[in-house]
């Protein structure tokens, strides 16, 4: 019998603490886990994609449309969310840009670095 509920507990354990096993949890205020780039990232790139293209310097390929493909981000809860994205830019090139958005889902471009390369983590800037 003893057997069977500690068995039964281990269970229960390691279904409830299940992907979190071998990780810490985010700390608040942290950045997550770096995670590829999906739907919800490259509308939400897509939503502020002038504003981006503006901050960059005269002379990054201005004379031809870019394509700013995410990449890869992490994402940083405060009152909202910070999205820090790795952007391709082509012929491999990237940037790397934190977008805001605040609780009412307001967004707006913070920060564009540049001189990426696509094996540069992504950090806190």
């Amino acid at each position: 019998m003893q057997a069977v509920v500690l068995t039964t507990l281990a269970v229960l354990v390691v279904s409830l603490a299940g992907p979190s096993l071998g990780r810490s949890p985010p700390r608040a205020g942290g950045l997550s886990e770096v995670k590829p780039a999906d739907p919800q990232i490259r509308l939400l790139v897509k939503s502020v994609e002038d504003d981006i293209v503006t901050r960059l310097p005269l002379g990054y390929d201005r004379e031809t449309t870019l394509t700013l493909t995410p990449v890869s981000y992490k994402v940083q809860i405060v009152a909202g969310k910070n999205y820090f994205v790795k952007i391709s830019t082509g012929f491999g090139r990237y940037i790397h840009v934190r977008i805001y958005r605040d609780l009412r889902g307001n967004t707006s471009v913070s920060d564009v670095q540049l001189g990426k390369s696509l094996l540069d983590p992504i950090r806190y800037f």
